[in-house]
């Protein structure tokens, strides 16, 4: 397995979709309210996908062969907003790496010392490895999706 990483652009956006909604589907919506889930797979659609493209959001994605296995997607170069790695190749290394390169793009781009997230409740494990930490109660949104809001502060 040789993994590659590069940053997206809108020829990616379906495959990004894809990724998204089938890890969404496995990892965050399973107790979750029901009403959650159109709202939120639709803003992983390839046409919402592109819009957040053009409005400046960087995707980072980790490419197996011919398949993409992984992306991290930055809002304004300080906020992640989408992080998903195929559920084949969890313990791989790949979300370290991604999150790793999507960090330090922020930094070179933007100086960027504080980081934030709402992590869905199986995610929070993985960004408490990474240094992020709680930063608030659990949030609820309007249609009922709780995440835990998280921030990491560099040094």
């Amino acid at each position: 397995m040789k993994i590659r990483y590069r940053l997206g652009d809108a020829r990616d956006a379906l495959a990004i979709g894809v990724l998204a909604r089938r890890v969404t589907r496995r990892w965050i919506l399973p107790g979750q309210p029901a009403s959650a889930a159109g709202p939120l797979l639709y803003g992983m659609s390839a046409k919402m996908i592109r819009q957040k493209m053009l409005d400046g959001q960087r995707f980072h994605l980790a490419w197996d062969d011919d398949h993409l296995v992984g992306v991290a997607a930055m809002r304004d170069d300080t906020h992640l907003f989408q992080f998903f790695v195929s559920t084949r190749l969890h313990g791989h290394g790949i979300a370290r790496q991604l999150w790793q390169r999507t960090m330090r793009d922020a930094i070179r781009r933007a100086g960027t010392r504080h980081f934030t997230l709402k992590a869905s409740a199986m995610a929070v494990p993985v960004y408490l490895h990474f240094g992020f930490r709680p930063s608030g109660p659990l949030l609820v949104s309007d249609t009922g999706l709780v995440t835990q809001p998280m921030r990491l502060d560099l040094p």
